[in-house]
């Protein structure tokens, strides 16, 4: 009896192995329904029929596996939600549709030579159609939703008429199509960006063909994590990436907020690694043409030299949209000139082209009616026509930023000189009358001096207060201010020369540094003397002719030295 229990191990394992075999692979002959799911080999993720939160509707999507949240990556039916009585399968001419009573929608269309396909899910969240031969029929990679995983493509392949671009949700529990489209530019630049409709709402400042700075995100997290490349040839450009460590899980999403999140599983929690845009004025054309955005000015708008708001009403109430025009337009080389604009981002749309100068750039553009701007780096003149997109002013401190030369009329270019004038004569002024105000408080502190020393006459003097400490055996005294630099006079004002190096200090032990200088400078029941001056020569000596081993630092009076006293004991 016991060998023939045995005897059917074998069997039931194996019954185990196909049955765990099957649960990533759905055939012709089994399907999917509101309660069933299909899990990837490694439990990475599931596919299945999921209901939104506060949403009577079903979809069919994949989700991680083993993450709270189960955050949904692709969804099958966007535009046809379904009850919970739908069920999806492979047809009888293979292709994978959804069932509900008598509607269809049909995932693939395709033309098959027979219906022998099953559907697969992979652990990179891919799903594959595949044919007897495993042959790739059909993938999900290639008709992506809203989040950009590792292995998948961004861009186009204009063989083939496919796009990878990635849609929004319309709201958090509406998977519909919303808003927002990520997607890569097929200009030259080949830009990254986010539209709103059909209009640019976010453009990547660099060429993607730099896929080492995708997205801007720090190098320390570049190098760390991610590997990118941008493959562009005639007809195709995308670009893709991978994580170099298989237990690290992250993910892009274009959100129904038009927010391009990377995201990062740490710590049993999804973190924001990069968002973009991070500012306000990284939104597209957010202060209207030929404006300056600035993230640090209030308001964050305003126009570009020569220019005015379009309107001046919407501009007020802080709606910047319509931007600025010209003051006065260019006349076509007759007098035209340029104001350079420094530590900017440069505007979207220009052309470039090698020069062999500055000069030659600068005339490029003034010989050309329809320029409006400039930049020069190097070699590589660019040049601006029509109006001035997506400027930005960065801020005084900021290290990077280019050199803008914006192309005025004659008279704008008179008026900002006459306004730079009258700065500098409003600087000058302030500055003369300051110097003037402080130079007759200084003669004035002077002429008080003299006057309450009779006989004495004073060019220069040193002002000292002192302050007596002990420290390692030897006392220190404490220069806070330094006045003037020579004193002289009659003999009988005896301390406007004492001599520095042989000043009586009195201490004790028993008294505090307060008593003593109290004890030292003030008459009996009579109001404090004036502070003792030392003669220049003295405290010269006694600082070592201010040598810099006797500085003790600086403060807003100056510089701070110490003074060693001698045969004071």
């Amino acid at each position: 009896m016991v060998s023939k229990t045995r005897f059917w191990y074998p069997f039931i394992l194996l019954m185990f192995l196909c049955a765990g075999a099957a649960m990533d692979t759905i055939r012709p002959d089994n399907h999917l329904n509101s309660s069933t799911t299909v899990v990837s080999v490694g439990e990475m993720f599931e596919l299945g029929f999921f209901q939104p939160t506060d949403s009577e509707h079903y979809y069919v999507g994949i989700w991680y596996k083993n993450i709270k949240e189960d955050p949904v990556v692709w969804i099958a039916n966007r535009d046809y939600p379904v009850t919970a009585s739908a069920f999806f399968c492979i047809s009888d001419d293979g292709n994978l549709e959804i069932k509900q009573g008598r509607i269809i929608y049909r995932v693939t269309d395709m033309t098959l030579p027979n219906a022998n396909v099953s559907a697969t899910l992979l652990d990179s969240g891919n799903l594959i159609l595949r044919d007897e031969n495993s042959s790739i029929l059909w993938q999900s990679f290639d008709f992506p939703s809203h989040t950009y995983l590792p292995g998948m493509k961004l861009g186009y392949d204009t063989r083939t008429q496919s796009t990878w671009s990635y849609v929004s949700w319309k709201s958090s529990n509406d998977p519909s199509p919303g808003n927002f489209t990520l997607k890569l530019d097929s200009g030259p630049e080949k830009q990254i960006m986010i539209l709103n409709g059909d209009a640019i709402y976010w453009r990547s400042i660099r060429s993607w063909g730099d896929s080492s700075n995708f997205f801007e995100f720090p190098v320390e997290t570049r190098l760390n994590m991610y590997n990118f490349s941008f493959v562009s040839e005639s007809d195709t450009a995308y670009l893709t990436y991978n994580i170099y460590r298989n237990d690290t899980i992250s993910r892009f999403t274009i959100d129904a907020t038009g927010q391009l999140r990377q995201l990062l599983w740490l710590d049993n929690e999804w973190s924001v690694l990069n968002s973009q845009p991070a500012q306000p004025c990284e939104v597209y054309a957010y202060c209207g043409a030929n404006s300056s955005c600035s993230n640090v000015s209030s308001p964050i708008c305003s126009c570009l030299p020569g220019y005015k708001p379009s309107s001046v009403e919407f501009w007020n109430n802080g709606d910047f949209k319509e931007g600025c025009s010209r003051k006065n337009e260019l006349q076509c080389g007759k007098n035209d000139g340029f104001h350079m604009l420094t530590k900017v981002i440069l505007p979207q749309k220009h052309l470039t082209r090698e020069v062999q100068s500055f000069g030659d750039c600068r005339s490029s553009c003034l010989s050309n009616c329809s320029c409006s701007a400039f930049s020069y780096t190097g070699r590589n003149c660019s040049i601006w026509t029509g109006e001035l997109i997506n400027l930005q002013q960065l801020p005084v401190n900021n290290s990077s930023g280019t050199d803008f030369y914006l192309k005025l009329a004659a008279t704008d270019l008179e008026s900002k000189k006459s306004s730079s004038n009258m700065r500098r004569a409003v600087i000058v002024s302030v500055t003369v009358t300051m110097t003037v105000f402080t130079s007759a408080f200084c003669i004035w502190q002077v002429k008080v001096k003299r006057d309450k020393r009779k006989g004495e006459t004073l060019d220069t003097f040193i002002l000292f207060q002192v302050f007596v400490s002990d420290t390692s055996g030897t006392y220190s005294c404490f220069m806070l201010s330094v006045i003037c630099t020579r004193s002289y006079g009659s003999s009988t004002v005896k301390q406007a020369g004492q001599d520095l190096l042989s000043f009586e200090v009195t201490t004790s032990p028993s008294h505090t540094q307060k008593e003593q200088c109290k004890g030292r400078w003030q008459v009996e029941h009579e109001k404090e003397v004036e502070i003792p001056l030392f003669s220049f020569s003295s405290v010269s000596a006694a600082t070592d002719n201010f040598s810099f081993s006797n500085k003790l630092g600086e403060g807003g009076f100056g510089p701070v030295y110490k003074v060693n006293f001698i045969d004071f004991v």
